[in-house]
């Protein structure tokens, strides 16, 4: 029997190159330089079997003054050595997935297939969301960890929990606070490249003119903070406080994050099926994506200690005991602001 299925209306082979074309132009993140490819050898473990990527480095060379040289051969000189830790991340195991039943696309529009079509055309911004979901979960972890193990050192704090009406702008964003927090980097603090902000926060920002926008080549107008770009997501920490909400803002430096997606042909990316008898007869179309991801901080270990299935969900990468930092602070191109809005 002849029926019209998904594949008939789009070749699932022809979308997915598409999707994966227009892709980089929308995400955000990156477009701002805080995500970029892994280097081949972490690249290369993506389609080995496992869900941990070990990354060992060689710490820096310690700092100090030189030796100063002598004629006396009962005195040598000392020498330092070079030492070696662990970096670590988990790989990311994500699947979504749509229905859609022809009766309802019937009754919204006559067109059955037209709730299909609707999801085929979102399916890249949902999965932008998504990942920025997931880097948003992994940096508050991260942050959870610096505040329990590393006296907060990464971190601005200008928060006050007092009633509205009792708030200074010494409470607000503005840019010497936002100057605060970058200088957490020391003399690394002109790597930021990107503040995330809750749109609570951002109306601050715009009302105080600290604002700018660009508008690169034919793409939409960025607004821009300091030389860095403004990620505006509600999605961005908000912490109750008796009088007044405390609002958390991540600014992010260049490679702050290394991201890496797909794991050779041998993962089914995009799928569709179709059930005939569902609805009693009525028949249902479902499409499926999955991606095999990373998505990790560098210099930031995950420990995978509290991780329940394949990979962590998001509740488990905001886990402070699932992080460990293993670089130098100046080199964890991350710091946090926390203000009142």
């Amino acid at each position: 029997m002849a029926q019209t299925q998904i594949a008939d209306l789009i070749t699932p082979e022809v979308y997915l190159n598409y999707m994966q074309e227009d892709y980089p132009e929308r995400n955000r993140l990156l477009r701002s330089g805080i995500v970029v490819p892994p280097p081949e050898n972490v690249q290369s473990q993506m389609n080995a079997g496992g869900t941990i990527i070990n990354m060992p480095f060689w710490d820096d060379l310690g700092r100090g003054e030189p030796d100063i040289m002598s004629d006396n051969p009962a005195v040598s000189a000392t020498p330092d050595k070079v030492t070696a830790d662990k970096d670590q991340a988990v790989k990311h195991f994500w699947h979504k997935s749509w229905s859609s039943m022809d009766v309802a696309g019937m009754m919204a529009t006559g067109r059955a297939k037209d709730p299909v079509q609707q999801i085929l055309s979102r399916m890249a911004t949902w999965w932008e969301s998504a990942e920025q979901g997931a880097l948003i979960a992994s940096t508050k972890g991260v942050f959870a960890d610096n505040l329990t193990n590393d006296a907060d050192d990464m971190s601005y704090r200008i928060y006050s929990d007092v009633v509205a009406g009792s708030l200074t702008p010494a409470n607000r964003i503005s840019g010497a606070a936002v100057r605060r927090a970058r200088v957490t980097m020391g003399d690394y603090m002109d790597e930021f490249a990107a503040i995330a902000v809750h749109s609570a926060v951002y109306v601050n920002m715009a009302d105080n003119d600290e604002i700018d926008f660009i508008k690169p080549s034919e793409s939409t107008e960025i607004a821009m903070f300091q030389g860095m770009e403004v990620i505006v997501d509600d999605r961005m920490p908000v912490t109750v406080g008796v009088n007044s909400p405390a609002y958390t803002c991540y600014l992010f430096g260049r490679g702050a994050f290394a991201f890496t997606d797909g794991a050779g042909a041998d993962l089914v990316a995009f799928e569709t099926d179709r059930e005939p008898a569902v609805g009693n007869g009525g028949g249902q179309d479902t499409v499926h994506t999955r991606r095999h991801a990373l998505l990790h901080p560098r210099g930031v270990k995950f420990t995978n200690v509290g991780v329940a299935a394949l990979s962590p969900s998001w509740s488990e990468l905001e886990d402070a005991a699932n992080w460990d930092r293993v670089y130098n602070r100046k080199n964890i191109r991350m710091a946090q602001l926390v203000v009142n809005a």
